[in-house]
């Protein structure tokens, strides 16, 4: 197991993630699945990451803010429509972001690992729904 890392969750959460370097996707795909989720991609570019948004059933996201040069800001949207909660991962600064993402969460690359697992718990506990 990751170091950081907790015992798997409950049920398996579908988390896609939308990331054009293989060894970061690889390093993330790791630690998702060792601490229980499922892993849908990667995606490696907007169309095919845009059209998995549309489609694949999903219970968060991870966007890389460049994929292959072009910005992510459109799959942000389709998920926004589908209420599906996600996390920007980046080495972009945040002045680099425009002002009508910077209030979503956003983790630096390199990414520590027990800090990302920690944002994703946080952002699937805050997105459901109350009994």
């Amino acid at each position: 197991m990751t170091a950081g890392a907790n015992p798997p969750v409950a049920a398996p959460r579908r988390v896609l993630v939308a990331e054009d370097e293989f060894l970061v996707y690889l390093a993330l795909e790791e630690d998702l699945r060792a601490n229980g989720y499922e892993v849908i991609g990667p995606f490696t570019n907007v169309a095919d990451v845009r059209r998995a948004a549309a489609e694949e059933t999903i219970d968060l996201a991870l966007l890389d803010i460049n994929l292959a040069g072009e910005m992510v800001w459109p799959v942000a949207d389709a998920l926004l429509a589908r209420n599906i909660p996600f996390i920007f991962l980046s080495g972009y600064a945040s002045a680099a972001v425009p002002d009508s993402y910077r209030h979503y969460p956003r983790l630096e690359k390199p990414y520590d690992p027990a800090r990302l697992l920690q944002a994703i718990r946080t952002l699937a506990a805050e997105s459901i729904p109350a009994p």
